[in-house]
């Protein structure tokens, strides 16, 4: 068998700031280096004689977190080892997916995903002609700095999950809303979705609700209630949204810089604010673009340009909420009209 890996980024004449890679091989050898520099280290083997290797993996990197869609056209194994720097959870879209872990041998297909784990050695036995993934890889040192924002205070090793996702899990249904929608647009070069104004919230919150909705050894902690943080915390939070809306903030960003765990803040800003933290900015910035737009001059000002300065960038989405709240377009409060 012959072939390369063709990188988006590196084909003839292509930009090379492309946000979404693309990778393709026919030969082994090349698939298991494109995985291995953009995934984990493993051993790849094509199973039998039948057919070529047609690999196509499509990925998109942002910062803590990797999202990409595999297929390899072929039968194949991977022995991954331990992924150790690592999580990644791995949801079938296509075929059948034989893995073995920690002694126990579990089959996957659609709608019942797996997780793999830094501190485990893990194998892929057979992964069938027809298989496609979405691999959702996870930095080990984000997602446990994440779990102990959300606990607030440190934890102990690695997190242990439990191996198999029910994907028809109410809980795990939700969290995977987020996964599709980051990616929706992996077969775009470029994509709104995977600038950082937009990403971060996302990874985020793919990472906090992956420790929400699945099975692993803090899972009781998690559900231990906290105390609810002290109105001067919230005070101190609102303070900070206020002096910056147009800040890049997460929940996460903003728990750290007032010294509470995330459902600490969580709990505060529903007790004593009516909201989450994300909403109230939302509303905030709606507020500062509303002032504006009633102050600039159509002659010079856009409305595009005023919803980017604020952090909104879907100028749709940005609309409805504008005419929501204040019961006109926002090119109406523009021009007076």
């Amino acid at each position: 068998m012959q072939g390369s890996p063709k990188a988006a980024g590196e084909a003839a004449g292509a930009p090379a700031e492309r946000e979404v890679r693309a990778f393709e091989a026919t030969d082994p050898d090349h698939a298991q280096a494109a995985l291995g520099r953009t995934y984990f280290p493993h051993r790849l083997d094509q199973l039998g004689t039948g057919g070529n290797m047609d690999m196509a993996l499509h990925l998109v990197e942002l910062g803590p977190l990797t999202v990409g869609r595999l297929s390899y056209g072929v039968e194949v194994s991977l022995d991954l080892g331990e992924l150790g720097n690592a999580y990644n959870v791995a949801i079938p879209l296509a075929g059948r997916h034989e893995t073995e872990s920690a002694g126990q041998t579990h089959i996957f297909a659609p709608g019942r995903a797996c997780i793999y784990l830094p501190h485990r050695p893990s194998r892929i036995a057979h992964w069938s002609a027809d298989g496609v993934q979405y691999g959702i890889k996870f930095d080990r040192d984000y997602l446990e700095g994440e779990l102990q924002g959300i606990l607030g205070h440190p934890t102990r090793g690695p997190v242990t999950f439990d191996p198999v996702l029910d994907l028809s899990n109410p809980h795990v249904s939700s969290w995977l809303a987020l996964v599709k929608t980051l990616v929706a647009d992996l077969d775009k070069d470029h994509s709104m979705l995977y600038s950082p104004l937009v990403s971060r919230p996302l990874v985020e919150a793919l990472t906090s609700g992956l420790l929400l909705a699945t099975n692993h050894d803090y899972r009781d902690l998690l559900d231990t209630r906290v105390p609810a943080a002290r109105p001067r915390t919230v005070k101190a939070a609102l303070d900070a949204l206020h002096a910056h809306p147009e800040e890049t903030w997460t929940v996460r960003a903003l728990a750290d810089l007032v010294g509470v765990s995330v459902r600490t803040l969580q709990d505060g800003f529903s007790r004593y604010v009516g909201a989450s933290p994300m909403a109230y900015l939302r509303g905030l910035r709606l507020e500062r673009a509303h002032e504006d737009l009633l102050a600039a001059d159509p002659r010079y000002d856009a409305v595009s340009d005023i919803a980017y300065r604020w952090g909104f960038r879907h100028l749709g989405r940005f609309s409805v909420e504008y005419r929501k709240r204040y019961g006109q377009p926002p090119s109406a409060t523009l021009t007076g009209s």
